[in-house]
């Protein structure tokens, strides 16, 4: 878990305890307490950076994915160059992992550019890119637009647990119940953290539903994410 220097303790905050119940959720679909548990581990590096080495070097700290992802007119991050810096990490190589990552800054979705071009509303920028198994990248920028603290809260939690199952893969392709398909992508019909999400005041009338009828995901989505979770700890294994 990861984000860009500019991003609040209040934010951060937000994203690791949303990946702390979505963890003690999971836990149950596992068995008994200890029995069996691939759950990734958590490692939280946040606005990280790599003291022995000189601040400007290649992958020395959080700032140089910012300063190389950003769009030529240095006003947003742009999803595929942030991807790509993901990519070729030194270190995705010698140990596979998954990046959940948290910016305040503009976000643009062009990892897909001609589903994008469609997607992306005029001149509002995206809540999240994505990458199933490698990388989930939240911008809270969109989110400032909530007045209230605790409603921008309650819609960035929903957020981080979308923009979490859709970095395990899920709704798993196959499956063919209460999912719902747009622009190449696979969202749950049901009231569930992975409903279609694009815009910050869906995020919080989502939000509100999950709060409402005590459900993050849906009885589908928690087998879906038990299901993914166990084939990648075997996978990498």
């Amino acid at each position: 878990m990861t984000w860009t220097p500019g991003v609040s303790d209040d934010d951060a905050r937000v994203m690791i305890r949303a990946i702390e119940d979505i963890y003690d959720l999971m836990r149950g679909q596992f068995g008994k307490p200890g029995q069996f548990d691939p759950l990734p581990v958590v490692r939280i590096f946040g606005a990280w950076m790599i003291p022995s080495l000189p601040p400007d070097a290649a992958y020395a700290n959080v700032g140089y994915y910012v300063e190389r992802s950003l769009d030529d007119t240095r006003d947003r991050i742009l999803g595929s160059r942030y991807l790509d810096l993901v990519r070729l990490e030194p270190w995705q190589s010698t140990s596979p992992h998954f990046d959940l990552a948290m910016t305040n800054l503009k976000l643009e979705d062009d990892l897909e550019t001609a589903q994008a071009s469609r997607r992306a509303k005029p001149g509002m920028p995206a809540l999240k890119v994505d990458r199933p198994g490698l990388l989930a990248l939240i911008s809270t920028f969109p989110f400032d637009s909530i007045e209230s603290q605790d409603l921008r809260r309650l819609a960035i939690r929903h957020m981080v647990a979308h923009a979490f199952g859709r970095l395990m893969g899920i709704p798993r392709r196959g499956r063919t119940e209460a999912v719902i398909q747009h622009l190449g992508d696979r969202y749950c019909a049901n009231t569930c953290a992975m409903r279609l999400t694009d815009t910050p005041t869906l995020a919080l009338s989502f939000a509100q539903q999950e709060l409402a009828s005590g459900v993050l995901y849906c009885d589908l989505c928690k087998q879906d994410l038990a299901s993914q979770i166990t084939g990648f700890h075997y996978g990498m294994n």
